[in-house]
């Protein structure tokens, strides 16, 4: 009775058919071997533009493992071990499985009759040169794209939405998708979330003046527009035919709209290429040197800036914590202010007023002390334009003065220690993970030679202490992963330091704009520790506000700073509470003396920029430990993200 046969066949790609690797030859090959042994072909697996390096993400070849476990052949023909795995542990695998289950593999050009050592030993060499050789490729190839990444150019991948290739390297507006992109960029500029925007799109939008409103198309229906097929090879005549691809869902959704924007922050449409951020297949290149990702400022941002630093704003404040559908008339500026009568939090609150048709709308700060205790705190309702913009004239008057340049180098300095701390971690990690890897390989070779010449009691004493060392290889490779992820988070948390500072709405003049809004709220949270309103006299309060400095020193350093008085508001007759509905206060702009804590070797400088008369009562006075706590949190938390061009 004839032996059934089943034919497994792969191609990496159709490139590979002018080197002599084509279907069509291998399943004539195969064939005619199958027919010279008398064999009946009863299956052909034909795997294309797949890689041999992973088994698990070759469709047929999990097709023929199925076929395999149900017994419908005996045996399997593969041209080569390289056509069949470029991985020697599948390899040798698919082999184990395959003789449990008494089926046969067989690769051409092998002897019909030959001693099963010998054909396990070339099987080895063969299988191991194959492996060695698609790990050459890896690295040669990894290699020359970061050198093209490191030049700004592309990489590879799907193309972003709403820009083509520009055939240099970088990309061009997309007539027919541009002007999609602008609109959502601007959309979400204005402060409207994910869902809300992707509802739109589905609802269908206008783009021009007249038109009727349409849907437009999805990234995923751009791309299958652009290709609505499959390259495949014909197994029979080798021709290259064209396979219909699945359409995909022409709806938006939020991840959708959470991906474009997030490349206005920081990626192609900001002109920023990111690549190499995920390693396949080593964490080392060629040279034995960790791989490290690819960001390379280009200079060629594909949106206006003016919409991109809206986005990036938004962004920026969601990831803190800011509520991304709140409009900017209900999110307020100040996050840490405090009222100096009773102690207690100072918030935010809208009210709305009618008077016959018309309606009022006031935003204000309230004392929490004053809500929650009625009577116990005697601050007023103030008037939250006053406050914001006494506070933002100050800080940013202030951050003028100390140098925004100065800063961010300051900023840059402190990052670059840091990243040098959590590398030189990550060398002593590898170290220590190296030798605890011999130890490990010594016990598992004493664990297998002695177990069975050994007593039980040394049995369970060589198990216990291999799982000592598996466990202590687990632990440092896992250590040396989170100081990885450590260096990540320093420099994504640096580079949104640096967009904070760098950012065009930093201006006090716009305070009451939306698209400066939340700029303005992320400058105040980096700069500012502290703010407490206190009272100087009947209707007159003033703001003082705690700034962070950080420099490298070593002496104590005594402060007395000032800023030119400025006089911000007019002293208010009345306030909401006594029946006006007006909530307005008195703020001046004098600057206080400055105090300054030193500890060991870091002076850490809060400064007190003060909105009232040099009668300050509380301008020497020391600060808090939690104060300090959160002044070296700051500086510890700076990501080590590096701010230069291209860091």
């Amino acid at each position: 009775m004839a032996k059934r046969t089943a034919l497994y066949i792969r191609c990496s790609s159709l490139d590979q058919v002018r080197r002599g690797f084509s279907i069509p030859d291998q399943l004539a090959r195969l064939r005619a071997e199958a027919r010279s042994a008398s064999e009946l072909v009863v299956a052909e697996f034909i795997d294309q533009a797949r890689s041999g390096a992973s088994a698990t993400k070759r469709e047929e070849f999990q097709k023929l493992l199925a076929a395999a476990r149900r017994r419908e052949f005996d045996r399997v023909r593969v041209e080569s071990v390289d056509r069949g795995h470029r991985n020697d542990m599948e390899r040798r695998q698919f082999e184990a499985d395959m003789t449990l289950l008494e089926i046969e593999v067989v690769y051409s050009g092998e002897p019909e009759k030959q001693a099963p050592q010998y054909r396990k030993l070339q099987r080895g060499i063969k299988g191991v040169l194959a492996e060695w050789e698609s790990d050459e490729t890896s690295q040669r190839t990894y290699k020359r794209h970061r050198y093209r990444a490191q030049q700004g150019k592309w990489r590879g991948g799907n193309i972003p939405y709403g820009v083509l290739p520009d055939g240099q390297g970088w990309f061009e507006p997309d007539p027919e998708s541009y002007a999609v992109l602008l609109w959502i960029l601007g959309k979400r500029g204005e402060g409207l979330s994910y869902h809300t925007i992707a509802r739109m799109l589905n609802e269908g939008i206008v783009l021009e003046e007249g038109s009727e409103p349409q849907v437009p198309p999805t990234p995923g229906l751009l791309i299958y527009q652009r290709r609505p097929y499959l390259e495949r090879q014909d197994p029979e005549t080798g021709e290259v035919i064209h396979e219909p691809r699945r359409v995909p869902a022409g709806t938006w959704i939020a991840f959708t709209i959470n991906e474009i924007c997030s490349k206005a922050v920081d990626g192609v449409y900001a002109g920023v290429l990111r690549w190499g951020e995920n390693a396949n297949r080593f964490r080392e290149d060629a040279d034995g040197n960790l791989k490290r990702p690819v960001r390379v400022e280009t200079g060629k941002p594909l949106v206006p800036e003016s919409i991109l630093r809206r986005v990036q704003a938004v962004e920026l404040a969601v990831k803190d914590g800011e509520a991304d559908t709140v409009s900017p008339f209900n999110s307020y500026l100040l996050a840490s202010l405090r009222c100096g009568l009773c102690g207690e939090s100072v918030h935010g609150y809208t009210s709305t007023k009618y008077k016959g048709e018309k309606k009022y709308r006031y935003r204000k700060y309230r004392c929490a002390g004053r809500v929650n205790r009625p009577g116990s705190c005697q601050l007023p309702m103030l008037s939250a334009e006053a406050l914001e913009q006494a506070v933002l004239e100050v800080v940013l008057a202030d951050l003028q003065e100390r140098s925004q340049e100065a800063l961010l180098a300051e900023i840059n300095a402190a990052v670059e220690r840091r990243r040098a701390e959590l590398e030189k971690a990550i060398e002593l990690a590898e170290e220590r993970l190296a030798e605890l890897e011999r130890r490990r390989s010594a016990a598992l070779d004493a664990l297998t030679f002695q177990l069975k010449s050994a007593s039980e009691r040394v049995r369970a004493a060589l198990a216990e202490q291999a799982d000592d060392a598996l466990a202590a290889c687990d632990e440092a490779e896992e250590q040396i992963r989170k100081l990885q992820l450590g260096i990540e988070v320093l420099d994504e948390k640096a580079r949104s330091i640096e967009l904070t500072l760098t950012d065009p709405f930093l201006d006090p003049a716009r305070w009451n704009e939306p698209e400066a809004h939340f700029a303005l709220k992320r400058a105040l949270n980096l700069l500012v520790h502290g703010m407490t309103v206190r009272q100087e006299g009947p209707g007159a309060y003033y703001v003082e506000v705690e700034v962070y400095e950080i420099r490298e020193s070593g002496s104590f350093e005594s402060a007395w700073e000032s800023n030119p008085p400025a006089k911000l508001v007019t002293p208010p007759t009345g306030f909401e509470d006594q029946g006006s509905h007006r909530a307005t206060s008195a703020l001046a702009a004098d600057c206080s003396p400055t105090p300054r804590l030193c500890q060991s070797g870091v002076l850490l400088r809060p400064r007190s920029l003060a909105s009232s008369s040099p009668r300050f009562p509380h301008s020497l006075r020391t600060l808090p430990v939690g104060c300090i706590r959160s002044l070296r949190f700051l500086r510890s938390s700076l990501p080590a993200l590096r701010l230069r061009t291209g860091g």
